[in-house]
């Protein structure tokens, strides 16, 4: 009889944690990453390679013409593309395209201007990268 409660027992909990792994697996499935994430993640590992080349005062990457879709990217809330995003996106981009024209100093000056436009957006909206970003800045 004890056998048998044990076996319920068990069935019951392993049902139980079954379902649980279910529903967490659904969640991850129904996460679609908008295109202003997908970019903004490709913006950041490209400025991480950048900032490493800058510092070794190598050669940069040529300039990544599709960050220019930042000004169209389907946000994940539409309502955050306002004037001022617009306008931040706009130092972002004149300062990363005049970084890629120099080197040394001036390279390091336009790089940080463009992550620094970055970082003021990202302080009121989207907050969570922002430690991210913050340690792309060159010092």
């Amino acid at each position: 009889m004890k056998s048998s409660y044990l076996i319920l027992l068990l069935f019951f909990i392993v049902s139980c944690k079954t379902e649980e792994k279910k529903e967490e697996k659904e969640k991850l499935i129904m996460y679609q990453a908008s295109e202003m994430t997908e970019l903004m993640r490709g913006i950041y590992e490209f400025n991480k390679a950048t900032k490493r080349k800058i510092e070794h005062n190598q050669d940069l990457f040529e300039y990544p013409e599709e960050f220019k879709n930042i000004k169209t990217a389907k946000l994940t809330d539409p309502s955050d593309r306002d004037t001022e995003f617009d306008s931040l996106a706009i130092i972002f981009l004149e300062n990363q395209k005049t970084a890629y024209s120099f080197k040394g100093d001036l390279a390091k000056y336009s790089y940080n201007k463009s992550i620094n436009a970055c970082i003021s957006c990202h302080k009121t909206r989207c907050t969570g990268p922002l430690p991210k970003i913050k340690k792309l800045l060159i010092p």
